[in-house]
């Protein structure tokens, strides 16, 4: 999902609890104007329709209804609408039995329910016709490449032509084979298959849509290379090999298409982890901070240097943030321009030569010298790590995820690993609770990988629950 699409589908549900909110109030004044015997006073009437949003909003998001596709039907939205208002409806009926609640009159809610359908119904009207004047505009919309020259290529390339206002950008075309001429008018042909990886990086698309029949190893080739390089992947159902438990169908221009999901994290699954991670955060750095102080302090009072070091590190897309840890190296000898500069980088080469007790991009240097007095047990404890809840919270990381690597290490990773980048890096994740630091980088990123690709809310439960059992139990292990 691009930035854009995500951001109507956040703003789409602001929208939606606005014409609930609303209607409510419309169908209120219309009763109070009737002089009904009884009615629930407003103050209590506004109270209990608040309380019911958040119910009201999950409901739609289970019919879909904030996954933003500019191709989808208005008769599919619309069903989706009824529904959603409907099972609303029903529930808040629900709620008012369970807690003896009496609005005074079922007409009130019965001209409410109608009229939810109508400003839900204009809302999201209004929402779509900006998103595609938008979209005719060319903001926003969605960089295709296009494999093969089939005639299901061909339909799909006149339609985005014709209809700029899907979102969708058309590169070019890629042939299967060097002299290949195409049967169709497909526009610009970019190149031949086998320069399919240096096509993507002159390019830069945001999706790929394979039309064509191809091998086996060609689409495993095609997978792995969208994986690695984090762009969208669909195909024509017609392709073999194209069943697996990630995907979603989409019609356009009447032709099926398979979009192969990279994770679960992405459209709603993306906002409930960020969601998640907000109020999770918050909620530590509030719990933990008389413990975040006094570490603050034990690290001024015995080594002099900034008690929060910052490093470098590779998040989401390759974005580079920086990450915040309590400092448990002497100043001289951390790394970075503003710490101990290059003859810092310099000795840890050094040590990780002579010292590293791992395999594969990262490291890890055994008895390092450079910690301060409390460095060792802040890095056993994990309380060094305890700033980077400031950094979920801003955004740039999540409580669960990859753990983030430094630049140098990313550009040691395997093409495969690359996958990492795919969401945002974590404070803890699946590979820390599985083995901690004495796993080797490629079981850990076949861990990570493998969370991304079967991410659930209750995964992520179990992995925050997991951590503090995790860590001392380590703890007692080394101390044994």
């Amino acid at each position: 999902m691009k930035r854009s699409e995500l951001f109507f589908s956040l703003l789409q549900i602001p929208l939606d609890a606005l014409m609930i909110v609303g209607a409510f109030l419309l169908s209120y004044y219309f009763r109070v104007q009737y002089e009904v015997s009884y009615i629930l006073p407003l103050g209590q009437y506004l109270i209990f329709l608040v309380s019911a949003l958040p119910l009201w909003i999950l409901v739609f998001s289970l019919q879909g209804l904030y996954r933003i596709d500019s191709t989808r039907r208005g008769i599919d939205e619309a069903a989706g609408i009824f529904v959603g208002v409907s099972t609303g409806v029903l529930l808040v009926l629900a709620a008012l039995f369970l807690t003896n609640t009496d609005l005074g009159s079922r007409l009130t809610l019965l001209i409410a329910y109608f009229l939810t359908l109508v400003t839900v119904s204009l809302g999201r009207f209004l929402m779509r016709s900006l998103q595609k004047k938008l979209y005719s505009l060319g903001i926003g919309t969605r960089r295709v490449v296009f494999i093969g020259g089939s005639q299901a290529a061909y339909y799909l390339i006149k339609e985005m032509a014709d209809k700029p206002h899907l979102g969708y950008q058309n590169l070019g075309y890629v042939g299967l084979a060097t002299d290949e001429e195409a049967e169709y008018d497909l526009g610009r042909r970019l190149g031949q298959l086998r320069s399919l990886e240096s096509i993507i990086e002159r390019t830069q698309p945001d999706e790929i849509i394979v039309a064509d029949g191809l091998s086996e190893k060609q689409l495993f080739n095609i997978r792995r290379l969208s994986s690695e390089k984090l762009i969208d992947l669909k195909l024509t159902p017609n392709i073999s090999g194209t069943q697996t438990a990630q995907s979603r169908f989409q019609i356009l221009s009447g032709i099926p298409l398979i979009e192969i999901q990279r994770t679960p994290l992405q459209g709603w699954g993306r906002i409930i982890k960020r969601a998640a991670d907000v109020v999770f955060s918050f909620f530590l750095i509030i719990f933990f901070s008389p413990l975040m102080l006094i570490t603050a302090l034990a690290v001024k009072l015995t080594s002099p240097g900034p008690i929060i070091y910052k490093n470098k590190r590779v998040g989401l897309n390759k974005n580079q943030f920086y990450v915040y840890k309590f400092r448990t190296m002497k100043a001289e000898f951390s790394t970075g321009s503003e710490y101990g500069g290059k003859k810092a980088l310099e000795l840890e080469k050094e040590l990780i030569k002579k010292q590293n007790t791992r395999k594969g991009a990262l490291y890890k240097i055994s008895n390092d010298p450079r910690l301060t007095p409390i460095g060792n047990f802040l890095r056993k404890s994990s309380l060094d790590e305890f700033p980077q809840f400031f950094n979920v919270l801003f955004g740039s990381m999540s409580l669960i995820g990859p753990r983030p690597h430094q630049p140098r290490e990313v550009a040691d990773y395997q093409s495969w690993q690359m996958k990492l980048l795919a969401i945002k890096p974590g404070v803890t994740g699946l590979s820390q609770i599985s083995g901690r630091s004495d796993l080797d980088f490629d079981d850990e990123a076949n861990l990570d990988i493998s969370y991304i690709e079967n991410w659930s809310f209750w995964l992520d439960l179990k992995i925050l629950l997991m951590t503090p059992y995790v860590l001392l139990r380590d703890r007692n292990r080394k101390a044994a």
